[in-house]
């Protein structure tokens, strides 16, 4: 990637001179506009600019574009200056040469920020740091240097020939309040284009505050004593708009209230007014600086922790989709391995238990008793795979249903010198979908497994609810529990129930006291076509 598509990653389409020609009587026009607008906002008394739109436009579309359309852009924005120096009649020779002079300086700031600027952009703390220098500090401080030795050599309007640091706030405020609210909209990595645009509520406070902040100003600013803090009202509404659009917001309300404070003051109005216009001038300059570049920063520190919540939601989103994706091949490979030691391993044994069985009568008294014992040994092994088998993968609950199953599971608990088990199941669980009804299942497994282990519990309650469109399982026993608090490291069976209640959009909960017992309870919400 090079020049300008370094800072923006844009590529503009492949097209003909037609295409050429249209971005550059487009670009002419704006210019045309932009030069109009700035005259409105002029200070007629001292026949000085206060704001300069023309450049800022150009950097900013230079910015956006690749190198392909800056020819094309360049001769238009040149093209529309020197219309409008025919329209209002400027000496035509001075306004030529500086347009050149500014046009070489304005590419000379954008290619320097194409360059420095592959990766970052004016929502990044970085890129806002080195737009600044370059293009709110440096560029108007070259412009204004060079139009003030111009004004010695070349006719130049009274405006262009006043002192460096004049043409420079001018330049200056406009690269600070114009070119980031255009590059701001364009930009395809912003936030606010990434999520979502503010809602009518964001738009409607906004106006309000926009209207309050006018009227404040407009009438309350000849009180002297109200005037610091009039200066600091658009504060709250900066945060709040940096809160809830970013960058882009930011620079929108930073222009609008920039030209609402240029306009009050050109009429005489508002707490910018001192007793010289060329104080007023500066120091309305001067404030709009300040203000932009604090909010600016405010904004892009929003859409910097904005951009991260959403690449940590984006990874979560990818870890809970791989831990579903494990947790079904998991339940596949156990399916797998049961189906296995069922048919396979559990029938070889017992086919090694039939011959056994006719071996022992075939041999005499003496060895007998041996080989009854290694055929008990057997079957005991065989029943053992076959627990395993149904641990690994419950046939019962396709083949008989949920309630089954966990009956079934609960006995063989209980028949391990498990402790006591009310088993509680709700009769429309004969109705629940595959996969929550196997959720249903391995959470119960896996709880009471670890109240086996470690609670030392007497008494166990599983009870599995169906209401309002959700499952209800809660499993409490009366071990001697553990702390849950302090965010201590949580097993593998925590875990892989946590998963496995999330992968279904649900929620689960768990309550444990010293002495007093565990409760764990899991709750599932069931489709439009569950149980009611």
């Amino acid at each position: 990637m090079h020049g300008a598509e370094g800072f923006f990653s844009g590529r503009a389409p492949a097209g003909a001179w037609s295409q050429h020609l249209s971005r550059g009587v487009g670009v002419g026009l704006a210019a045309l506009l932009a030069q109009w607008i700035s005259m409105v906002l002029w200070d007629h008394s001292r026949d000085s600019q206060i704001i300069w739109l023309p450049g800022p436009l150009l950097l900013a579309l230079l910015l956006c574009e690749g190198h392909r359309y800056w020819l094309a852009y360049d001769a238009g924005w040149a093209a529309g200056m020197l219309i409008f120096a025919v329209m209002f009649r400027l000496p035509m020779g001075g306004i030529f040469v500086v347009t050149l002079v500014v046009l070489g300086l304005i590419n000379a700031a954008a290619w320097t920020l194409s360059r420095l600027s592959r990766e970052q952009s004016i929502h990044h703390f970085f890129g806002l740091l080195l737009f600044l220098a370059v293009a709110v500090t440096a560029l108007p401080a070259a412009t204004g240097g060079v139009l003030s030795q111009l004004a010695a050599v070349v006719n130049l309007p009274n405006w262009l020939s006043r002192e460096w640091w004049h043409v420079a706030l001018a330049d200056s405020l406009g690269y600070v309040l114009l070119t980031p609210a255009l590059l701001s909209v364009v930009n395809p990595s912003a936030s606010l284009r990434r999520v979502f645009l503010p809602g009518w509520r964001v738009w409607v406070v906004t106006a309000g505050a926009l209207a309050m902040l006018w009227f404040g100003w407009r009438e309350l600013g000849v009180f002297a004593t109200l005037r610091p803090l009039l200066l600091l009202a658009p504060v709250p509404l900066a945060i709040f708009v940096a809160l809830r659009a970013q960058v882009t917001g930011t620079c929108a309300v930073n222009l609008v209230v920039g030209l609402m404070a240029i306009q009050l003051s050109l009429a005489q109005e508002g707490p910018f007014v001192q007793t010289e216009s060329t104080l007023t001038t500066i120091s309305v300059q001067l404030w709009m600086l300040g203000i932009s570049v604090a909010s600016l920063y405010l904004a892009a520190l929003v859409e910097q922790r904005r951009a991260t919540q959403q690449a940590l939601v984006a990874s979560s989103t990818e870890v809970r989709e791989l831990a579903g994706r494990l947790i079904v091949a998991q339940e596949q490979e156990r399916a797998r391995i049961a189906r296995d030691l069922h048919d396979d391993i559990n029938q070889r044994l017992a086919v090694a238990s039939i011959r056994l069985s006719a071996l022992r009568r075939r041999v005499d008294e003496n060895n007998r008793q041996d080989v009854s014992q290694l055929q008990s040994e057997l079957i005991a092994l065989s029943e053992d795979v076959r627990h395993l088998s149904h641990d690994l993968h419950p046939s019962m609950l396709t083949q008989t249903g949920l309630t089954a199953a966990l009956a079934g599971l609960c006995q063989n608990v209980r028949h391990r010198n498990g402790p006591a088990i009310e088993l509680r199941v709700s009769p429309y669980a004969k109705d629940l979908p595959e996969d929550v009804a196997l959720c249903v299942y391995r959470v119960t497994q896996e709880a009471l497994g670890n109240a086996m282990r470690h609670a030392e519990a007497e008494r166990i309650e599983v009870a599995v609810q169906i209401a309002h469109r959700q499952v209800d399982l809660t499993i409490t026993d009366n071990g001697k529990g553990f702390v849950t608090e302090g965010g201590g490291r949580r097993g593998l069976g925590l875990v892989s129930i946590d998963e496995r209640t999330k992968l279904l959009g649900g929620s689960y909960r768990l309550q444990s006291t010293l002495g007093k017992g565990t409760e764990l309870c899991i709750r599932i919400p069931l489709g439009a076509h569950g149980p009611a």
